[in-house]
């Protein structure tokens, strides 16, 4: 199915759920106060475990690789929508009221756990997109050994050279080396490059004569440098992106399950009814 398709499908779905959802609970509202105890109250937080199961469960989806029980993108629709339906279902299952500590937590981790999760969905809808503008068949480790072989090319040429070779050729070094957390990094220091142009510019125009065609050789070889550099430094930076999310998102939906789960037995080991 395609994605827009399978968007379409799972939007319908859950606005129909939705409504499902919202008139049995406005007609029982109007026969008694809704909480937590009541039969209904029951039927709602039952509904919500079990999308909360199902909602974890896509984690396992995404490295079930064998399995043929609906693509990856339908599952990820679900994961969608049905963690908003979630959230309504579990404010229907309280009837409003979260004066329980425990599950007040529990409200939160999953408020935590959908929102976290629609910004992945995004995230993973538009980063590959950019990470494909830099990517390539190279990993990281032979991206690194490209960029050494290339310092190690540089480095002859400027052996035996001028002095001002050799400032240059620091400088060229320096210039092509990404800063700490560069990865991390998503505005870059337009002021500070600014800057290291224009001595660059320096160097090149002080360079003697009889070393032109050397400079040139090695200018090449820089930007080369640079080049898979900046490919590389992009790269880490859009999957530390990914990382951030993942230790935000699937710690707290540990969390919730492990509150979640405190919660009935709290309910079922105290007959405790919310009123």
């Amino acid at each position: 199915m395609p994605v827009a398709r399978s968007g379409i499908v799972w939007r319908r779905i859950f606005w129909i759920a939705l409504i499902v959802t919202t008139l049995p609970y406005i007609e029982y509202s109007k026969r008694e106060f809704p909480h937590g105890g009541s039969a209904w109250g029951i039927a709602y937080g039952i509904a919500g475990t079990i999308l909360i199961l199902l909602l974890a469960f896509f984690g396992i989806r995404k490295r079930w690789y064998r399995s043929t029980f609906g693509t990856l993108e339908q599952w990820l629709q679900s994961h969608i929508y049905l963690g908003l339906l979630v959230l309504v279902i579990v404010f229907f299952h309280a009837g409003g009221r979260f004066h329980d500590r425990v599950a007040v937590t529990a409200l939160l981790i999953l408020v935590i756990v959908v929102a976290s999760g629609i910004a992945g969905a995004l995230l993973y809808a538009t980063v590959p997109r950019f990470l494909t503008e830099v990517e390539s068949n190279l990993t990281a480790d032979e991206i690194s050994e490209q960029v050494h072989d290339l310092q190690r090319q540089m480095a002859r040429i400027a052996s035996q050279r001028s002095a001002t070779f050799q400032d240059l050729y620091t400088e060229l070094a320096r210039e092509t080396t990404p800063p700490i957390l560069a990865g991390w990094r998503l505005v870059a220091a337009k002021h500070e490059q600014r800057r290291d142009t224009q001595r660059r510019s320096k160097l090149v125009a002080a360079v003697p004569k009889e070393e032109q065609d050397e400079l040139r050789q090695m200018l090449v070889l820089s930007r080369q440098r640079q080049e898979l550099l900046h490919r590389l430094v992009i790269q880490q930076r859009y999957k530390n992106i990914l990382e951030v999310w993942l230790y935000i998102h699937v710690p707290f939906t540990f969390a919730l399950l492990i509150i979640a789960a405190v919660h009935i037995a709290a309910v079922f080991y105290y007959g405790r009814v919310h009123w």
